[in-house]
């Protein structure tokens, strides 16, 4: 959001080898706490789903994700070249880490350029792309498949087009094109590249090219959606959500129907709640010595550049309200912008809080004590938090899987009924195929799934020669009882106990 001539080139070279250092530092501490293979940690149970859905070509949950199905094939294609054979989830988690890598290198040219009036920029971008990726949030999401080390990266693509390039309005267009087509909270940050955009320019019509630079970025993105009719309609593959090959379904999963539940339910004292969360959640990416450092730099941009205290509080704003408001287990992750941006802000506040300690103690080398305590907690922040976030030991969704697998017999039928055990079966039967070799034949069968009219013709058109597929999982226990075999994840409300008996981790209904 500056207009000042261009960087010099030493200024651009140091900003470039930090951001270069930094990506190279976190793929590191991704690679090394990477998850091995399948896994439930971290709320990523939906990675059995979206490597389900890579593998066979269909469309996850709500709302598709076309981009990253898509970059995930390619990405599962390619290394499955160079290391046929290997476990589709460990590639899949390896993804996760190269997009939260270059997650943090962006940050670090976006706040290399934020700063670069400062001494030793490099240090204090550095300092901020280093805090991004230790924070438990992108840690915790580029060590297992799923979609937020990529929402991640757009996130930060995005704000470098708007703070870095301005003036080159055009540039914003891939980034909000490729984030409306990966993940549709992205809109939430569009209010702040406008302004970001607006902000810089003069005239009447100063608002006239962002909006279009802005508008057309999202339309592009929205083209991207029809990759899901076009995948529904073939076929149809066994992971189709919303079957949307007509209007109605199509509307039903990119609209997020099945989740609309979720926002504003609850009570006033449920909202308090979600406040609460939200702060303890903000606070624990950075730890309060960190979370001050942030606000002590948002309040330099305040005093200036009340340009960029704007653009951080749309920023935030809109992200804060709907992850308040959101009420989900997981909701928590909708944070990641906010994270984000306050990595920059302790940034600019401690290179605030070292300039104005540096005249006051000028017997001092209070830069080269300033760098060494930000190292050393930096380590420390890593070490504290690897027990947690770390999955290098992780192997429960794994041996769950082996357990299912010896547990079913060939033509099984495998009723599942919550996310963790549907997905992983999923996983199992139509990725990596550990189910599909321990019992040829299986169906899987989502209780839950049965409300949607969708579901139920996608199971009519997967298995048309099954009883009672299309109607409910005890219509199916009742039709198909002695003619295979019948498994429960979880015990169902629904049936007589004695009907049970236990199986592995499953329940096999008696003949």
């Amino acid at each position: 959001m500056d207009t000042t001539p261009s960087q010099s080139t030493t200024h651009r070279r140091s900003i470039r080898l930090a951001a270069a250092g930094a990506g190279v530092a976190a793929f590191g501490l991704y690679a090394a706490s990477l998850a091995p293979g399948l896994t439930w940690a971290h709320q990523g149970a939906d990675g059995g789903e979206l490597l389900a859905a890579a593998a066979a070509n269909g469309v996850p949950h709500p709302p598709g994700y076309p981009l990253y199905i898509m970059l995930l094939q390619l990405w599962l294609g390619a290394t499955g070249l160079v290391a046929p054979g290997s476990d589709l989830a460990l590639r899949g988690n390896w993804l996760s880490a190269l997009f939260g890598a270059a997650s943090v290198a962006v940050t670090v040219l976006v706040a290399g350029h934020l700063l670069r009036q400062e001494t030793r920029a490099w240090l204090w971008a550095l300092l901020a792309g280093l805090a991004w990726a230790t924070a438990p949030l992108p840690w915790s999401q580029s060590i297992i498949t799923e979609v937020y080390s990529l929402h991640a990266l757009l996130i930060a693509l995005l704000a470098w087009a708007v703070l870095v390039k301005p003036l080159r309005v055009w540039y914003v267009v891939p980034p909000v094109a490729l984030g409306i087509a990966h993940h549709l909270t992205i809109v939430l940050l569009l209010p702040a590249a406008f302004y970001a955009l607006f902000v810089v320019r003069t005239g009447p019509r100063r608002w006239l090219q962002p909006a279009l630079a802005l508008g057309l970025g999202v339309t592009i993105g929205a083209l991207l959606y029809a990759r899901i009719p076009l995948v529904a309609a073939s076929g149809p593959p066994p992971v189709n959500w919303g079957y949307a090959d007509n209007l109605a379904g199509f509307w039903w999963l990119v609209s997020g129907a099945a989740y609309r539940g979720y926002l504003l339910s609850g009570s006033t004292g449920a909202a308090l709640g979600r406040v609460t969360a939200w702060a303890s959640t903000v606070t624990s990416q950075f730890t309060p010595v960190g979370l001050a450092l942030g606000f002590a730099g948002l309040a330099v941009w305040d005093r200036v550049a009340p340009h960029l205290r704007t653009f951080s509080i749309i920023w935030v704003t809109p992200v804060s309200i709907y992850a308040i408001l959101y009420y989900t287990r997981d909701s928590d992750i909708y944070l990641l912008p906010v994270a984000w941006i306050v990595s920059v802000w302790m940034a600019v506040g401690a290179a605030a809080l070292v300039g104005w300690l540096q005249p006051r103690l000028a017997s001092l080398p209070v830069l080269p004590i300033a760098a060494s305590i930000a190292g050393v907690g930096l380590l420390l922040v890593v070490v504290l938090r690897w027990p947690s976030i770390a999955l290098r030991s992780d192997v429960e969704a794994r041996q769950y899987l082996s357990a299912v697998g010896d547990a079913l017999e060939p033509d099984s039928i495998l009723i599942t009924l919550a996310d963790r055990e549907t997905f992983a079966a999923w996983y199992g039967a139509w990725a990596g195929g550990s189910l599909r070799t321990a019992a040829p034949g299986m169906i899987p069968v989502n209780e839950s799934l049965y409300q949607f009219d969708w579901y139920r013709r996608l199971q009519h058109d997967l298995y048309p020669n099954v009883p009672a597929i299309d109607e409910s999982a005890q219509a199916v226990v009742d039709a198909n009882l002695g003619a295979r075999p019948i498994f429960f994840a979880e015990k169902p409300a629904w049936l007589d106990p004695d009907r049970l008996e236990a199986a592995g981790p499953l329940w096999r209904v008696k003949p």
